[in-house]
């Protein structure tokens, strides 16, 4: 019996993933990775159904039920009376609102379709990222490890927005790596990069990624006029919210109050935490008075007034920041840390412990692979370089407020890196070395040592 057509799913691959033929026996290895993360993933909402929202969950339910209901972007956030609200950046309330507008109000349902869609998009990208940076063996594998591994799929069956904002970081790596900067491409970046910073704001840090494969691959002069194309489309994508937020409330908010965070870290009750350093608190001393105030503020001037919180403790506490850096941007984002540190977030962000546990086992088993991968690579500026940009940047960014849960669009590049790893160890073992093979899951791929073109 003859078997589908995949012509078409196969040019497409080759297109996106480079060079190497996509050849039937890599997408069915594929396809069941995805299966079987997919797989996973549901069983994880079905044994779960119907649990108790926590951290910031409670927010996107009750935006996405005002939405679907529509009060288009309405919360309760921080006042407690429902209101149209800057508190959250829009893109993930939108994400929940028009599914319970779809398939009717109730977070499971978003989970499962969350667990379907996003699951296989993230698996699915991961391979082709894999395969175009080192070859189609890296990208299965990497394909396989993502859809198992725990901290690269549990806020994907949760109410975060990690859950849409890691696939649209492999999208846009998947665009950015490896290519020569021209004007449309640099307009595409900026349009993706919009979406993601109105989806997750921190996700900012990307740029710094941007910037730096970009000035690599084409040199400091036309790298910056490209990279300030991108920032341009970006701001064009973002300025209809950020005129929004200036008609509803008044005052220049460009995204969301999210961005005054840092009042949680930079307190006199987080810095002398003899446990728990510079850990995020929602309600420190330093804001009790301004909360008591909080009816008779609008949401940009509390916003306003925290971020002021933030500066002044900073400008009379200097060494707050590189301490607040090595515990929230060093060892709570990257867990460089005791367990029972990491298990301490499970119920907040309302994780399995079980799950965290062989999480953070397998994490700390492809972080370091992960950094021989990049030592392995290390001729290969083109895509070391940014690489480390964007994690420098994560932890710059993540100094503010730092948990697991903020690595998670990371994590599958963690996995490729460390798969590639083990390919190469595999094939050394196996003494292929540098022998030829017709089977092209084997082939090195042609980006492996070669400098970024004209692609």
């Amino acid at each position: 019996m003859r078997g589908p057509d995949l012509t078409r799913l196969r040019a497409l691959g080759e297109r996106i993933a480079g060079s190497v033929p996509v050849g039937r026996r890599e997408l069915l290895l594929v396809a069941a990775a995805i299966a079987l993360g997919v797989a996973l993933r549901l069983a994880y909402v079905i044994i779960t159904k119907g649990h108790v929202l926590v951290g910031d969950e409670p927010d996107y339910d009750t935006q996405g039920r005002f939405l679907a209901n529509g009060q288009f972007l309405w919360g309760t956030r921080p006042t407690g009376e429902p209101h149209e609200t800057l508190w959250k950046a829009p893109g993930y309330p939108v994400w929940v609102g028009v599914w319970y507008w779809i398939v009717g109000i109730g977070f499971d349902k978003v989970l499962a379709i969350q667990a379907v869609l996003l699951g296989s998009l993230t698996i699915g990208l991961t391979w082709l990222l894999g395969r175009r940076l080192f070859n189609p063996r890296v990208g299965i594998l990497a394909a396989a490890v993502v859809a198992v591994y725990p901290f690269a799929w549990q806020f994907e069956v949760r109410l975060y927005p990690e859950s849409v904002a890691t696939p649209l970081m492999l999208l846009l790596l998947l665009v950015v790596l490896g290519h020569y900067p021209t004007p449309r491409r640099a307009a595409v970046t900026g349009a993706l990069m919009g979406v993601i910073a109105l989806t997750r704001p921190s996700s900012l840090m990307l740029l710094a990624g941007i910037a730096l494969a970009w000035w690599i691959a084409a040199g400091w002069k036309r790298g910056t006029a490209m990279t300030a194309v991108t920032v341009g489309v970006m701001v064009l994508v973002v300025a209809p919210w950020t005129y929004r937020n200036y008609d509803i409330q008044g005052g220049f908010v460009p995204i969301s109050a999210q961005d005054a965070a840092g009042y949680g870290t930079f307190n006199d009750d987080a810095a002398n935490d003899p446990e728990k350093p510079y850990i995020w608190r929602p309600q420190p001393a330093s804001v009790r008075d301004l909360e008591a105030r909080l009816p008779q503020l609008t949401e940009t001037e509390f916003r306003a007034e925290l971020r002021e919180l933030m500066f002044d403790y900073i400008e009379e506490h200097p060494e707050s920041v590189p301490q607040a850096f090595f515990w929230n941007g060093i060892t709570r984002l990257w867990d460089i840390r005791r367990p029972s540190h990491v298990l301490d977030e499970v119920p907040f962000a309302g994780r399995s412990e079980a799950l965290t546990w062989i999480g953070l086992v397998m994490y700390w088993v492809l972080l370091p692979l992960a950094l021989v991968g990049l030592w392995r690579a290390r001729a290969r500026r083109d895509l070391v370089i940014p690489i480390l940009g964007i994690a420098l940047a994560s932890s710059v960014v993540f100094t503010l407020d730092a948990t697991t849960r903020y690595r998670a669009p990371f994590e599958p590049v963690i996995a490729i890196l460390a798969c590639s790893v083990i390919v190469a160890l595999w094939a050394r073992w196996r003494k292929r070395g540098d022998e030829p093979s017709a089977d092209p899951l084997s082939a090195d791929g042609p980006r492996e040592h070669a400098p970024a073109g004209r692609s």
